[in-house]
């Protein structure tokens, strides 16, 4: 009896969950793995990282990513666990050591990172060579954003890679205050359109009817005030380019990283709106419903698009507005400090 091949055991796997068959086409991946196969044993640790067709488990998914260390995915995989210390302990040198080797194995998503970090420390020329490279692999973010924002293409070279460092987080001067008590003032190019591009396109495949929290279950319901779409990215433990974004954000913001929510990204078309509203929970008459710890105290929004109409945050008891421009941020207070009251201006 002629035994198939792993490539055939592994293709039979990826078909299932392609017809989202997750059990069956773990079974089969698993099988190919045993054949110490390498994208089987990477895609092991993909399947026990994200819970596919098995029980998340953190120390089997940074196991078999390390028997299959000389696939570039694994090593992006790796870099990012290393990263955030997700099921290993904290290392941000492995980290950068991991996704140097992805990237030089030419993996797009290693190098579309990287891109973002040498953005976000000024080096653009780098970051369009990176991004180049990635766009000839059809990588589908590279060709999003070199279509929409017309790019020339030119042949990169790209030793710059090994010496690649994490980027610094630099402080943004363009602040405009438009009020005191409540605090509101507004970052100029805080971002920039790489950076919001990234997050556009990281967020899109999760985009879903905007939800809010019930006052007294506490529970996500649909939000009656806000008509747009929203995602949810844990940019704490999921993608390094949106964590260093974010982490530059509440830097120049004055804001706690570590007492932040997950990132929601909002969509708005043409007609979709956000009533007014406070940000805070439970609005006035259900606000004390919610712990100090469990209140939202300030609130950051960063611009993602120009619009030619609309998309600005107004303030209509303050008879204050903010334009919507591309890598511009507003931040607002909520709750004073002091009294631990809402601000109901705000």
């Amino acid at each position: 009896m002629r035994l198939k091949m792993p490539q055939a055991i592994y293709q039979q796997g990826i078909d299932c969950f392609r017809h989202n068959d997750f059990e069956k086409g773990f079974k089969y991946i698993e099988q190919a793995s045993n054949k110490q196969y390498l994208p089987a044993l990477k895609e092991l640790g993909v399947c026990y990282l994200h819970g596919v067709g098995v029980d998340v488990n953190l120390a089997h998914a940074v196991n078999y990513f390390k028997q299959a260390k000389k696939h570039p995915e694994s090593q992006f995989e790796l870099a990012k666990l290393y990263y955030f210390g997700y099921g290993v302990k904290k290392n941000r040198k492995k980290a950068k050591k991991l996704l140097i080797k992805s990237a030089i194995n030419n993996y797009s998503p290693a190098l579309n990172l990287m891109a973002v970090c040498y953005e976000m420390a000024g080096k653009t020329k780098k970051a369009k060579k990176l991004l180049t490279q990635s766009f000839y692999n059809n990588d589908r973010f590279a060709v999003y954003f070199y279509t929409i924002k017309q790019l020339k293409l030119k042949d990169s070279k790209l030793k710059f890679i090994k010496n690649f460092t994490w980027p610094k987080l630099k402080k943004n001067k363009n602040k405009q205050y438009h009020n005191q008590q409540p605090d509101i003032f507004q970052i100029r190019h805080l971002l920039s359109n790489l950076e919001c591009e990234y997050i556009k396109y990281t967020a899109a495949p999760y985009m879903r009817p905007s939800m809010t929290v019930d006052p007294v279950t506490k529970k996500h319901v649909k939000d009656t005030l806000r008509t747009s779409f929203s995602a949810s990215i844990d940019w704490l433990t999921e993608d390094p380019a949106i964590n260093m974004i974010m982490q530059k954000s509440c830097k120049n913001f004055g804001v706690s990283a570590k007492q932040s929510e997950t990132l929601h990204v909002l969509h708005y078309s043409i007609g979709q709106e956000y009533k007014p509203h406070y940000d805070f929970f439970g609005g006035i008459a259900s606000s004390d419903n919610f712990r100090p710890e469990q209140q939202r105290i300030k609130t950051i929004c960063l611009y993602l698009n120009d619009v030619e109409q609309g998309g600005q945050t107004s303030f209509p008891k303050l008879n204050k507005i903010v334009e919507a421009r591309m890598g511009n941020g507003v931040f607002f207070e909520n709750i004073n400090q002091q009294s631990k009251q809402p601000y109901i201006e705000s």
